[in-house]
């Protein structure tokens, strides 16, 4: 498993995800809340947290920008190795995908050194749901990402995604298709694939055995049953690597494949 340098945002989202009763909740003013202690030593890092969170977008970038820088990525996507190989993995299975999520991708827009990986994680789940739609009418499209800025979401919208601000794993059915490309596991196995089963899912490398990974006590608190998730999860479904995508080392390096087997022909 692979997680991705550089998402100090990321940390203080975990803490919603891991909020026990007895713990008091600290809003951290993006949407999402961080948990905290009886002490104040959770509260404190979460404001400094939050003080290294980018909250300014790229000067000057509108709508209309971004969805040139958009069109020029997919473009160059097409042209990849890593596309035309996927490509033809997905394309030997008939999909009956009638809803794509996309989960914690990142924003497009604000100022910060990972912005265009964001943008060709978008692009990888856009390619992916046209694949799929080969053999479909349509699929519903869905998104939710607490860094998102509202330029985020009305350029999300020119695409047909609809932005979800809380609750995105009640749209997971067994007709899903769930992009979650380096969501923590702590927070991805009991949060949005605890009693799911989704038809594709593209994301980190589910695993029966988190134990190497719970070097914190909320990741501890929740490890047998993660453990027990990853096993369920993994078990009757193939997977496969996604290729490396020689345009951007971090973008997509370490995302797995995973289809349940019935599925494959």
């Amino acid at each position: 498993m692979r997680y991705m340098d550089g998402d100090k945002y990321k940390q203080e989202n975990r803490g919603r995800y891991m909020a026990r009763a007895k713990r008091n909740q600290v809003q951290a003013g993006d949407g999402w809340t961080v948990v905290a202690g009886s002490g104040g030593a959770k509260a404190d890092e979460a404001e400094q947290l939050r003080d290294a969170r980018p909250t300014r977008t790229v000067n000057g970038l509108t709508v209309e920008k971004l969805a040139g820088e958009f069109k020029k990525m997919e473009k160059q996507w097409r042209g990849s190795a890593c596309a035309k190989n996927l490509e033809k993995t997905l394309s030997l299975r008939d999909w009956t995908v009638k809803e794509a999520v996309c989960i914690g991708i990142g924003s497009f827009s604000l100022d910060w050194d990972h912005r265009y990986r964001s943008l060709w994680q978008l692009v990888l789940f856009m390619a992916v749901v046209r694949t799929l739609q080969d053999n479909n009418s349509s699929i519903i499209l869905y998104a939710q990402e607490p860094a998102f800025t509202a330029l985020d979401v009305t350029f999300l919208a020119t695409l047909s995604i609809t932005v979800l601000p809380v609750s995105i794993e009640t749209y997971i059915t067994a007709s899903s298709f769930v992009f979650a490309p380096f969501v923590d596991w702590y927070i991805l196995l009991p949060l949005f694939l605890k009693n799911k089963d989704p038809q594709l899912y593209i994301g980190n490398e589910i695993l029966d055995n988190y134990r190497a990974f719970a070097n914190i006590q909320e990741k501890k608190e929740v490890l047998a049953e993660c453990n027990q998730l990853g096993k369920g999860f993994a078990d009757g479904r193939e997977r496969r690597r996604i290729p490396e995508f020689e345009l951007h080392g971090n973008a997509l390096n370490g995302l797995m494949v995973y289809w349940r087997e019935e599925d494959d022909d």
